[in-house]
């Protein structure tokens, strides 16, 4: 393995790290952002990268809950969800470097990319009140995304990973609200949250319809196999994603209703 051609692009510091490897002299950029199309849902790498996801959650709350103290938790969880932050403006800022940057498809204005970006500032603030509003957008529409991924690159191409560890942040990001920090929800917020979602559509709207893009979904279906196939064509999917919407977030409330009406009877 040779390594060379270092250097440092601009103000951002990224390092081009060119390797060649001997066998076939192929540059680390071939194997990190040149698009390979091998990813396929459902497949032995979805599974691999799903359970990775789901274990890492569940290992960063387990120690939140029983191993750090409060400072200690807050930090480290900001500085998790930072490391989303990063690979997402990463993506952006690396491409805007080497000049293919394309606003249509690149720009951080998916729902998960929003969220990546507010969810440090929400750990660190415990801002929740941004936290209930996004809690809902988070499990009841960004979690579908590792069960059904909008991806076509496979591991280890950067793309891959970025879309692993945005999603796997922000869900950890939700959850750690609530069964670290206490967090509770109510109707209301369920009804701020529905709110906010649409005034975000209205905004971006217009916004695809410059670019040529599609952040949302809100032009056209995601590529691949989503659960997106199951609301029928554009433009009436949008209708029928709202309904859907109303539901999924009464879903998500379930549980907490549950557990307020178990301590009352406890109680009583």
């Amino acid at each position: 393995m040779k390594i060379g051609n270092i250097k440092t692009y601009h103000k951002f510091a990224i390092l081009k790290i060119s390797i060649t490897f001997v066998p076939n002299n192929k540059p680390m950029t071939d194997i990190f952002f040149h698009d390979n199309g091998n990813f396929t849902n459902f497949g032995i790498e979805h599974g691999i990268a799903f359970w990775s996801c789901i274990i890492f959650i569940f290992y960063i709350l387990y120690l939140g809950k029983n191993s750090w103290d409060a400072q200690t938790g807050r930090l480290f969880i900001t500085l998790i969800c930072g490391f989303g932050t990063f690979m997402q403006l990463f993506k952006v800022f690396y491409k805007l470097e080497v000049g293919i940057l394309n606003p249509a498809t690149d720009l951080p204005l998916h729902l998960c990319n929003i969220m990546t970006i507010i969810m440090p500032f929400i750990m660190w603030y415990k801002w929740r009140f941004m936290w209930a509003i996004t809690f809902f957008w988070i499990m009841a529409g960004c979690a579908q995304s590792i069960f059904t991924p909008t991806l076509t690159e496979s591991l280890p191409h950067y793309e891959a990973v970025r879309y692993w560890s945005v999603h796997a942040v922000i869900i950890l990001g939700a959850l750690y609200g609530w069964y670290v920090y206490g967090w509770q929800l109510t109707w209301r917020d369920a009804a701020k949250s529905i709110v906010s979602i649409n005034v975000l559509a209205v905004i971006l709207y217009p916004i695809n319809l410059a670019l040529g893009a599609n952040y949302m979904y809100l032009n056209a279906k995601p590529p691949g196999k989503t659960f997106y196939d199951l609301l029928g064509p554009w433009p009436e999917y949008i209708i029928t994603l709202e309904f859907v919407v109303i539901l999924a977030f009464a879903i998500v409330l379930i549980p907490f209703y549950s557990y307020r009406i178990k301590s009352l009877l406890k109680v009583t």
